[in-house]
């Protein structure tokens, strides 16, 4: 038996904006349309990476999309090409969510590399970049761009960054320092890194070195583990700490379930299942106890398998009839831990047995069984309000938020005992 230890009147931190997503609502050029399931889980951050990859990639986000003649004349609104883009924004923030923009180019994994190699001009790319910004944030504001991010997993070979190390620290300076002097109040950081530990270190160093400007590090995991998200978290913020960006936000703007890259099959079979579920309400909850200041799950374009949280229900058929999207089992993390980012303060929550994550806010409590094998779970909570209502719901394989149990709470403490399995979520409500 497995306790739950809940203290609803200690107040230990504030919630945290980790169940973002890559990729928007509208998605496969348009023809679905998740834009009620985005406002349902209160998606805070859309990235932009990847965007319509491969439907319609040759006109979405990246810097070749936007500015297709790097020979054009930058300073020309008649050199860019942003309609499509804005037409995503919208949906975007039509859905409630803000925008991490990565500018840069999206992976390539054909033989012949044809966007990723490192620009024939760094300043000119920064130029390019800063008008893609001044566009952005004069159409829709500045509020709606919390962070724009330079480049993605320059550390994963050529399908990612065509040139050396050394040039991607060259390429990073210019773009970094030009950017930060147009826009001194935007956070402008990345580099997005694959999660290359060493790698990380040489770039941070070497930016610290040149006195980079970097208001957030971003970085990327693909697990099995959920503690890791948390301890990866912690060794790249003391690295960011020692290399002089102790103020400097970080990110972990891609991460989803992967056991092994040599055999990916079973993972992508249980990343959309009830194994996955659990896996990403541990991880939140990892990642809320972390140092990451923000993250983003990959993916939410149900076009691509590694959307977990999404499926077709029915395909999209002709002009003007979109395909219509259901939740997966993994969707419900999110939407659970949006109930407690809502509430705005985290309380004091611990439990003290493998294979179980707590994270508890005001009026709410979500837990995860992944890795668990106890039979039954004790909830033991103080601190609660003198007559409310106490719920239980559980999401297992079976159920979707079943209502387990509902009791009136009179003194302000209460312990449950209920039985428990393997990859279940719990949330608890107050009411």
């Amino acid at each position: 038996m497995s306790d739950i230890r809940i203290d609803f009147s200690k107040t230990v931190g504030k919630m945290k904006p980790v169940h973002g997503v890559n990729s928007g609502p509208r998605t496969k050029v348009f023809t679905y349309d998740a834009t009620e399931l985005f406002r349902e889980a209160g998606l805070p951050f859309s990235r932009l990476h990847d965007v319509e990859y491969p439907y319609g990639s040759g006109e979405f986000v990246d810097i070749h999309c936007v500015f297709p003649n790097f020979d054009a004349d930058e300073t020309d609104p008649a050199s860019y090409n942003f309609a499509l883009t804005d037409c995503y924004i919208e949906a975007i923030l039509a859905a409630g969510t803000k925008v991490i923009y990565r500018l840069g180019e999206s992976i390539e994994h054909a033989p012949v590399k044809r966007h990723v190699h490192p620009p024939k001009d760094f300043a000119k790319w920064a130029r390019v970049c800063e008008h893609i910004i001044r566009h952005y944030t004069d159409k829709f504001g500045a509020d709606a761009f919390p962070y724009w991010e330079i480049w993605n997993e320059p550390d994963n070979g050529a399908s990612c960054w065509g040139g050396t190390a050394e040039d991607f620290f060259d390429f990073f300076e210019t773009a970094a320092k030009h950017l930060k002097t147009c826009f001194p109040s935007y956070k402008i950081g990345g580099p997005a890194l694959a999660g290359t530990f060493a790698w990380g270190e040489r770039f941070l160093r070497e930016m610290q070195k040149r006195d980079v400007p970097l208001d957030f590090f971003s970085w990327h995991i693909y697990t099995s583990d959920p503690p890791a998200l948390r301890s990866y978290a912690e060794e790249f913020r003391a690295l960011m700490d020692d290399c002089g960006y102790a103020d400097a936000e970080m990110l972990l703007d891609e991460w989803n379930y992967m056991e092994t890259w040599r055999n990916q099959g079973p993972s992508y079979r249980k990343l959309v299942a009830m194994h996955g579920a659990a896996f990403c309400a541990a991880s939140l909850i990892e990642m809320q106890h972390s140092p990451a200041d923000a993250a983003a799950y990959f993916e939410a374009d149900v076009v691509k398998e590694w959307c977990g949280i999404f499926e077709v229900e029915n395909m999209a058929i002709g002009l003007n009839n979109n395909g219509t999207l259901r939740p997966r089992k993994p969707f419900y993390a999110f939407r659970g831990f949006n109930e407690l980012y809502r509430m705005g303060n985290e309380v004091f929550s611990e439990c003290g047995a493998d294979g179980y994550f707590v994270c508890a806010a005001e009026k709410g409590a979500m837990i995860a069984a992944y890795g668990a094998g106890d039979p039954s779970l004790t909830f033991r909570m103080t601190g609660l309000p003198a007559g409310c209502t106490v719920v239980f719901r559980r999401t297992n394989e079976t159920d979707t938020r079943a209502e387990i149990l509902r009791f009136v709470c009179t003194d302000g403490t209460c312990g449950v005992t209920l039985p428990s399995a393997d990859d279940e979520i719990w949330e608890i409500e107050l009411a």
